[in-house]
């Protein structure tokens, strides 16, 4: 890239050496990042932040679930409290029900005219052989109702879950139908755009809250339910505010001044911090520091990782991965829902890997690249 020497950093807006692009050799490779745009925020979560801040003032953070345990605990928060799933079972116990009864495996379908036979085995639960485990083999006969219904497939992968749950007593509903129904659902409301946020985003995974649907169809259902207000307006509030809370500092969005002081004088005081550090020195793709114990280190412009540049080993031989050789990084993150602006997120990170043997000790993942270079012992 050409430089200039005039003029101030976009970013930092102190004086030094400039790319053409306007930002000085600290700030450039992280230019793109904490930019807030109330035009580039998905239509909900704009209406959220423009009309409702009481609300987000009032809710909790919610953390985006890995599990189906952790999407019920989740739903149990924001649902109507008594709230009933089918044949008056509580939302656990359908749940509960469904996942305790035995794999269920759809090993064939036969079709005669409008109807047919789902042959299906189960794991038998009375088996005593620990290495085998027989199975028992049984039919579910079912006819389609309408001309545009369509006959299962073994491949469909809602299938041996909706027949679980009817035959677990977890639910009354048709296998059939109910495999419909769950696909329409997660074609209306739940799709990988469900909980993005800022579709502006150079990184929009980065303002995206989770990505991991629940697996079980009660659960996919009630969360579906949610999100078109079947429950009324405060669970679907509820789970927007958590959601936003979550994922990004909502009041950047509000006005250009909320924002912009504070991150201009986060770049400043990392500027400062680079300056007084001759361990932290600025590169094309991002700082990099040299550690104590001898681990040289890149903060990474162009990857980050909950809200900080991806940390890499820059003299560690690079592993082996899905797409050959890859450098190793390490995982360090700030918590989720962290306020401090960019600048101060990446000054904290730098100066906590130039002492990286003692901030090694508080995260195992560091301490495990410590090792490769120093004598055991140094913990």
């Amino acid at each position: 890239m050409k430089e200039k020497d005039k003029h101030l950093c976009k970013s930092c807006e102190l004086p030094g050496v400039l790319t053409e692009s306007g930002y000085c050799a600290v700030c450039s490779p992280y230019s793109y990042r904490a930019v807030y745009n109330i035009a580039h925020l998905v239509p909900w979560a704009r209406t959220m932040i423009v009309q409702e801040r009481d609300i987000l003032d009032d809710v909790e953070p919610l953390r985006p679930p890995t599990s189906d345990a952790g999407w019920l605990e989740l739903l149990q928060q924001i649902i109507p409290p008594g709230y009933g799933f089918s044949r008056n079972l509580s939302l656990e116990v359908a749940v509960e029900a469904a996942r305790n009864y035995p794999t269920l495996t759809v090993e064939r379908v036969e079709i005669e005219g409008d109807g047919g036979t789902i042959f299906y085995s189960t794991e038998n639960p009375d088996a005593d052989d620990d290495d085998y485990i027989p199975q028992q083999f049984n039919e579910w006969k079912y006819e389609l109702e309408n001309e545009d219904d369509k006959h299962p497939s073994t491949s469909d992968e809602y299938l041996s879950k909706a027949l679980v749950e009817n035959i677990s007593g977890a639910t009354t509903n048709d296998p059939i139908k109910r495999v419909s129904q769950i696909r329409n659902l997660c074609n209306r409301v739940l799709n990988h755009q469900t909980f993005l946020i800022d579709s502006g985003s150079y990184d929009v995974n980065s303002r995206r809250w989770g990505s991991i649907l629940p697996e079980c169809l009660i659960l996919r259902e009630v969360l579906a339910e949610v999100l078109m207000g079947y429950h009324g307006q405060e669970p679907l509030w509820r789970l927007r505010a958590g959601v936003i809370n979550d994922t990004v500092y909502w009041r950047n969005y509000l006005s250009t001044e909320s924002w912009e002081e504070p991150r201009k004088k986060s770049f400043q005081f990392l500027r400062q911090i680079v300056q007084d550090n001759s361990e932290i020195k600025p590169t094309s793709k991002g700082l990099v520091i040299q550690g104590e114990s001898g681990a040289k280190y890149l903060l990474k412009g162009q990857q980050f990782h909950e809200g900080v540049p991806t940390t890499i080993v820059l003299n560690l031989p690079k592993v082996t991965g899905i797409s050959g050789f890859v450098d190793r990084s390490v995982c360090i993150h700030m918590e989720r829902g962290c306020k401090l602006p960019l600048g101060d997120r990446i000054a904290a990170l730098a100066l906590g890997l130039v002492n990286d043997v003692k901030t090694a000790r508080e995260i195992e993942q560091l301490a495990r690249v410590v090792d490769e270079f120093l004598e055991p012992g140094w913990r």
